[in-house]
Order: structure tokens, then C-alpha cells, then sequence
């Protein structure tokens, strides 16, 4: 994977933020299968057909699913999964891991699937220059042409047919929850107000910001089901995968559409049984699954703020002749490695430093990074190291990772290990119109739940 690539499969998984509802996911074709045709649809007609269509035909890629009449083939499902793997950043995905990763993603067709059904149902139209559109934003946004991304999933095996079907439906999904409920829902001056005083009272109390993956419990058959979902996730996480991008992919919950992103919540305001775990976690870590209302939740702590009053605890002033205890992840290169070689070990060197947060993190990233060194190092002066490795190290601070750096053996990532230490951030009461629009999102995301749980519970699914 060119570094190109990895910044333009970034920049794909913002397109997964449409949808209120989960967003569906995508499998390498099989070894020698070449990818189907992948023009866009002309006209409004055909992007409205586009909308509700196999990409691959049933009668030779064989049937994975029935849903209400409709056809899901394998080939959907291999390029659904795919996607899901190159946007999640899990480098080199293991068989285990790609079967686990397959029935998720087959779960996430059946939910499409009932969504565009229900849009066509309701009269539902998406025009293919909405699809069209919104593709070459998202590549202008991110300084890349539309070439630039049919190059890069074509690189990763994915049809631009399969990409552009997901982002017509998540279009069309936003669009029915917004035409159905959005009248429905009133946010008063009274209601903010609440809230506010709610925050307000808080204001003695730690808050945290939260990123979230739910995965929904419905009925009591499908608690071992989610369960297990939630922990192959973590372990996904584990090996390497973006939370942000995992959520975008797999999390039933608005929140999914930010990555998961819940903002900033107040030490008291989330379930008993979520807020015990906050409470007790540290930034950058991630805990789950949590058993709590409606199903599982995996959670990352981004950030923590100390109540009002808290005195900010200033970083100390690091002592280069104190031990600091260290990890190393070496991607090794020969004196006289090709300009590819460096490339890709620079390359691999990015996607670890951007997936480490601790250096409990790193035997698990290691074995993604192929060829990779893995070495605990313990208690280090920094004056028995290279000026040029102890600068590195001195200007980062504890607990953090050092930005990756050549060497004369390789590329260097050096993570400290010792506790991180972050100064308090004074409370900050959100504006009325943040507010206004957190509310906003917690009802329709209720209601989006229940929707969708209406349409699994009518529907007719066979599973083959």
C-alpha cells in the first residue's frame, strides 16, 4: 500500500458519515476475479434502479442472503468486506479475522438492504449526480481527483459499483429518517434550558469525551450474537484498526456517522454501568464490550476534563538524565534498500504510530507490521542513547509515541511508557444551539433504532 493510497482510503472513510443508521460494509473479490463494470449510472432512472441492485449476479457468484424477495450474492458480500477492511486500516487481516469481519458485514447488508427497500416503498429517490457528487467532494476536500480514488479501491479490489451503491444508500436512508421524524422531534427553549441547568449542576464533576461502537440487542436470541460481535471488534481494534472508521462501519447508533464521536458527557450523565467504566479509564484507552440499554458498547476515552476548580497539572520538565522506560518498534532496512523498500517501511512505520496509544498496543500492531521488531526496553537513560534518538525521545511527552524516524538500522518508532500526564481544561458550558443540536441527535438516534428494529422484525430473511 503506496502512502498515497493510505491517505486517499482516510479520505473514503469520511464518506461513511451520511447515514444515521449503521453504515454496510464490504471482501476482497476471490484470487483472479475480475471487478465487474464500474461506471456510474447516467440518468435519474437507472441511479433510482442503482439504488436497489446486486452488484454481482446471484446465478454465478452464488447466494448469501434473501431479504423480503431481494438476492444479497457472496460477490456483494466479498466486495462489502473489501471495503470494510481497507477503510478500517487493519493492515493484514487474518483468516479468523476476516471470517469474523464477513457476518458482520452480512448483518450490515440485511440492514441496507430493508433500507432501500423501505425508500423505494416511500418514494425515495437518489439522483446518481447526488452519488457523483458527493464522490468528488469528498476527493476535492481531501486535495485527490476521482481518479485518484477508482485507483485506490481498484488497488484494494473494490468495484466503484459497490462504493457508489453504499453511498446511495446511506443517502437515501438519511433522507427517509429525516423526512419521517424530523417534524416529529421539538427541541424547546425549556428543554435546553434543562439541560444546561443539568450541566451546570455537573460542573463539579470530571467529563469525558467519548467515542462509541453499539451494537443493538433486539431480542434475547441476539445477546450471544452482539456479544461476540463486540469482541471481535476490540480485537480488530487491537490489531490495529481505526475505532473512528470501525464505528463508521459497524456501530448502529447516529453516533456512527462522527465516527462514533458522542462529544463531551458529564460523569453521571450515560448509564450506570457506561459511566463506572469512564470513570475509571485513562485517555486513549478502550474498554468493552459494556452489557448496557439497548445492547453492547465499546467505548475509546479521547479526552478527560478535571471540574471547575481543578488546578492545571503542568507537564514536568524532563530530566535527560532520568531513566524513562521505553518501547522500540524497529522496521528494519539494508544499507543499500530501494527507494520502494524505504517507502513501504516509512509506510508501515505511519499506520503503527497512528494506531499505538499505549505500549500495551504495540505486541499486537507488531505482528500486522510484517517484518517489524518488536523490543521492550525498559528503564533508559537518554544520555546512553544517539543525541539524535535522545532528541527524539526528550521532545515527547511521557506517555506519548515518538513520531516515526529514520535510523542507520531502519525506521524507529519509540513509545514511552511511563504515565501520561495532561493538564485540566477548564469546564466550558456548550453553546444553546449545541445544545439544541445534541438533543436533536440523541432523539432521532432513538428513533432511527426503532425504525430500523421495525423493519428486521417484519422482513422475511434467509440466511444460506
Amino acid at each position: 500500500m503506496t502512502r498515497r493510497h493510505a491517505f486517499l482510503i482516510s479520505a473514503l472513510a469520511a464518506v461513511t458519515t451520511l447515514s444515521v443508521a449503521p453504515a454496510p460494509a464490504q471482501t476482497p473479490p476471490p484470487p483472479g476475479t475480475a471487478a465487474p463494470n464500474t461506471g456510474a449510472p447516467n440518468t435519474a432512472a437507472e441511479g433510482r434502479q442503482f439504488l436497489l441492485s446486486s452488484v454481482g449476479d446471484p446465478n454465478t457468484q452464488g447466494v448469501a442472503a434473501i431479504v423480503n424477495d431481494f438476492v444479497i450474492s457472496e460477490y456483494d458480500v466479498n466486495q462489502r468486506l473489501a471495503l470494510v477492511l481497507v477503510t478500517s486500516g487493519i493492515l493484514q487481516p487474518t483468516e479468523e479475522m476476516v471470517d469474523q469481519v464477513r457476518q458482520q458485514v452480512l448483518t450490515a447488508l440485511q440492514d441496507e438492504t430493508l433500507q432501500l427497500q423501505e425508500a423505494r416503498e416511500r418514494e425515495v429517490t437518489v439522483q446518481a449526480q447526488e452519488i457523483e457528487d458527493t464522490i468528488r467532494n469528498v476527493a476535492q476536500e481531501n486535495g485527490f481527483e476521482v481518479a485518484d480514488i477508482m485507483a485506490s479501491l481498484a488497488e484494494a479490489g473494490v468495484a466503484m459499483t459497490t462504493f457508489r451503491r453504499q453511498i446511495a444508500a446511506q443517502i437515501a436512508w438519511n433522507r427517509l429518517i429525516e423526512a419521517r421524524y424530523q417534524g416529529a422531534i421539538t427541541i424547546s427553549e425549556e428543554d435546553i434550558d434543562a439541560a444546561l441547568e443539568r450541566l451546570e449542576v455537573g460542573a463539579d464533576r470530571p467529563q469525558f469525551a467519548v467515542s462509541e461502537i453499539f451494537l443493538s440487542v433486539n431480542a434475547p436470541q441476539e445477546e450471544a450474537t452482539s456479544r461476540q460481535a463486540a469482541e471481535q471488534i476490540l480485537e480488530q481494534l487491537s490489531q490495529g484498526a481505526q475505532f473512528g472508521n470501525v464505528a463508521r462501519q459497524f456501530s448502529q447508533s447516529a453516533s456512527a456517522a462522527s465516527g462514533g464521536d458522542i462529544g463531551w458527557v458529564l460523569q453521571g450523565q450515560l448509564p450506570e454501568e457506561i459511566d463506572a467504566t469512564l470513570s475509571d479509564m485513562t485517555p486513549g484507552r478502550i474498554a468493552g464490550p459494556i452489557r448496557s440499554e439497548g445492547g453492547y458498547y465499546v467505548l475509546v476515552l479521547r479526552e478527560r476534563r478535571e471540574p471547575v476548580g481543578t488546578e492545571a497539572v503542568q507537564a514536568p520538565v524532563i530530566d535527560p538524565n532520568a531513566p524513562v522506560p521505553l518501547d522500540r518498534l524497529l522496521i528494519p532496512l539494508p544499507p543499500n534498500a530501494t527507494e520502494d523498500a524505504q517507502q513501504g517501511a516509512v509506510e508501515a512505520a505511519t499506520m503503527a504510530f497512528s494506531s499505538i496509544t499505549t505500549c500495551e498496543d504495540i505486541p499486537a500492531i507488531a505482528e500486522q507490521v510484517e517484518g517489524s521488531i518488536h523490543m521492550r526496553l525498559g528503564e533508559v537513560n537518554l544520555n546512553t542513547l544517539s543525541p539524535e534518538i535522545g532528541q527524539h525521545i526528550i521532545n515527547t511527552p511521557p506517555g506519548e509515541v515518538v513520531p516515526p524516524f529514520g535510523s542507520q538500522v531502519g525506521i524507529e518508532v519509540f513509545v514511552r511508557c511511563d504515565e501520561r500526564i495532561r493538564a485540566a481544561v477548564p469546564f466550558v458550558l456548550p453553546t444553546r444551539d449545541a445544545m439544541a443540536n445534541q438533543l436533536f441527535t440523541q432523539q432521532m438516534t432513538v428513533l432511527a433504532r426503532s425504525y430500523l428494529r421495525d423493519l428486521r422484525r417484519d422482513a422475511v430473511i434467509e440466511v444460506r
